[in-house]
């Protein structure tokens, strides 16, 4: 009987851990199981708990994937293959990451890309047109920004 009490106690504990977790942040599904994971806790009262917390609106998927891609696209200045690329790696459902990433307007994404060709080529002292071009390209790429559009803005400036 004791034994009950103390395993029920046990996962009451880490069920309120894990909502504080949630609750300081928005949390996706996988870096909750993770969180979980990490603190030793087997996959079975794993399963529970997102259970419990999905019921609970702790966590919401859809909710995680706005607030992601604000948050890297807005402050990170993230392109959209890397903010999907990230959300990926999190498990989240494919239909889920297209509806966010559609929300991001295009004339905002146009100029966040055109801000940042206008800052790089600030910094990049190369004298050569060509090359500070690729080098910005380069640049733009790596933050996850589609090529075509990233030549496409570079050339119309």
């Amino acid at each position: 009987m004791n034994d009950v009490n103390e395993k029920l106690s046990g996962l009451k504990t880490i069920l309120h851990k894990t909502q504080e977790y949630c609750a300081y942040q928005e949390r996706c599904k996988q870096d909750v199981l993770n969180k979980l994971y990490s603190w030793g806790v087997d996959n079975t009262r794993a399963n529970k708990i997102i259970e419990v917390l999905i019921n609970d609106n702790f966590i919401n998927e859809s909710r995680f994937v706005s607030s992601f891609i604000r948050g890297k696209f807005y402050h990170n200045k993230w392109g959209k293959i890397k903010i999907t690329y990230e959300l990926r790696l999190r498990k989240i459902d494919e239909t889920l990451i297209q509806k966010g990433i559609n929300e991001i307007p295009d004339t905002e994404y146009f100029a966040v890309i055109k801000t940042l060709i206008h800052k790089k080529s600030k910094e990049i002292k190369e004298k050569d047109k060509f090359l500070k071009n690729q080098k910005i390209a380069r640049y733009l790429i790596a933050r996850g920004f589609e090529p075509n559009i990233v030549f496409s803005l570079l050339h119309n400036k």
